[in-house]
């Protein structure tokens, strides 16, 4: 594998992080096989002292460890956006600070972005567990080719955030992340309209198609933290600005909406179900 592609690591810490899920986090990204220039930590505002010490031990172990502070929490985009300008190189890999990258990520990614000189962005699939890590509950697999991605894209979001590795220039020149708020100034859906705007854009996009990244989503992700009218609003807004970039069109639109109405106010063992259905036809 060639080794001339110099990655930038970006990822957000905040005060409800747990440490002991931090550390593994930074451990994936310190120990890969491909090593990164430099892993940045976006102190998303003031953190726990206990996640202060996880991050003196990895810096002191590994001088690549870099932080941006920011004074105040201010949710993901906000914390992504800083990362990305504070970045030093032109391929960003994202990361969260409670899963686990498969030590051989970044170099699997980078040899596949080596083979395909034209792509901007890439992602992966990824295994998802219980809270512990000690069950598996699902795979997320995506499709692998730009057109198969953009097919895919009508419908559902293409990509594992945590997975992908995106090129700063291009991103930077979509206006990066856009940041939907609820009724109590919360930020919201980070990422399906960004991927949009890669589309639309025509720029090329990828997912390797194994599991590169082990995601901590717990059992409750679907069936009772996506869920209610406020989570309902803020989607039909991102659904909205997918139809606003032409990624769909207006009947795709109401598909949409009748669909994610019917789901986000549904009891939570129905959602399961649905989500359930979903893996199996994808």
């Amino acid at each position: 594998m060639k080794a001339n592609l110099a990655i930038s690591v970006v990822m957000p810490v905040y005060k409800g992080d747990v440490p002991a899920h931090f550390d593994l986090a930074l451990k994936s990204v310190s120990q890969q096989t491909y090593r990164a220039k430099e892993i940045l930590v976006v102190q998303d505002g003031p953190i726990t002292p206990e996640l202060e010490q996880v991050l003196a031990y990895w810096q002191d172990l590994d001088p690549t460890i870099k932080t941006v502070i920011l004074d105040r929490n201010q949710g993901l985009s906000a914390a992504l956006n800083a990362g990305i300008v504070a970045a030093q190189y032109e391929w960003i890999a994202r990361m969260d600070a409670d899963d686990i990258c498969k030590l051989d990520r970044f170099e699997k990614q980078v040899h596949y972005i080596n083979c395909h000189k034209d792509l901007a962005i890439v992602g992966s699939w990824i295994q998802e567990f219980d809270e512990q890590m000690s069950e598996v509950l699902d795979i997320r697999k995506l499709p692998e080719t730009h057109e198969e991605i953009l097919k895919y894209a009508k419908w559902r979001c293409p990509f594992n955030h945590m997975t992908v590795m995106y090129k700063k220039s291009v991103i930077v020149s979509l206006g990066m992340y856009k940041t939907f708020k609820d009724d109590n100034n919360a930020g919201f859906g980070e990422d399906y309209e960004l991927w949009a705007r890669f589309l639309v854009k025509g720029y090329k996009a990828a997912n390797l198609q194994e599991v590169l990244v082990d995601a901590r989503t717990g059992k409750d992700f679907f069936s009772k933290r996506r869920r209610g009218m406020k989570y309902l609003k803020n989607e039909i807004k991102e659904i909205s600005d997918l139809k606003e970039l032409g990624l769909i069109n207006h009947f795709q639109w109401l598909i949409h909406v009748a669909i994610k109405s019917f789901v986000r106010l549904s009891p939570p063992f129905v959602v399961k179900g649905v989500y359930k259905i979903l893996r199996l036809t994808s």
